[in-house]
């Protein structure tokens, strides 16, 4: 190999040396500027939020459609007032529902969501006549729909978790 091949080489990888190091050298630039390092924290700290909730109102969802109206109760911030419906049955998010919007207030202790679902209510049939009687009798004396809606509602978070402050099924 001649001096001048070597050279060559000696250049070529003290070039690509250098040219390998700026990525790393304007990342580290970058890193160190507060504003960015913030904006990144809170960006990721709001979409764990807003997994919170979506977990939150998954688990709602499976309570109602387990029948277990209580423990659905648990969820929100009030138990006592939770606005549980018995003629709910069922609940089922709608997939890819493109107007699902979830807003985290910039202190991270409130938000409001709206979910498009589909809804399913059972409403037992009043009254003591001869016909609802012999539905009764056949376990048909209730009416059933099927619904399009959209759940609209509010979180607060305690003690790092949220819960739901309020909800309510609005037609879609």
């Amino acid at each position: 190999m001649s001096t001048h091949e070597m050279s060559t080489r000696r250049r070529f990888f003290g070039h690509a040396g250098a040219a390998l190091s700026v990525p790393f050298t304007a990342t580290a630039a970058l890193a160190a500027q507060p504003s960015i390092r913030d904006g990144s924290a809170a960006r990721l700290a709001a979409l764990e939020d807003a997994n919170a909730i979506r977990a939150l109102q998954r688990e709602y969802a499976r309570l109602v459609n387990a029948g277990s109206h209580a423990e659905a109760a648990r969820l929100f911030a009030e138990p006592a007032a939770a606005p549980i419906d018995a003629s709910l049955r069922r609940l089922a998010a709608d997939r890819f529902a493109a107007h699902d919007v979830i807003e985290v207030a910039a202190d991270g202790a409130t938000a409001t969501a709206c979910f498009e679902c589909t809804v399913e209510t059972e409403t037992a049939i009043v009254g003591s006549y001869t016909l609802v009687d012999m539905l009764r009798v056949q376990g048909e004396g209730a009416v059933r729909a099927v619904e399009h809606r959209a759940l609209e509602s509010s979180y607060i978070k305690r003690g790092g978790a949220w819960k739901i402050a309020s909800l309510v099924l609005r037609p879609a």
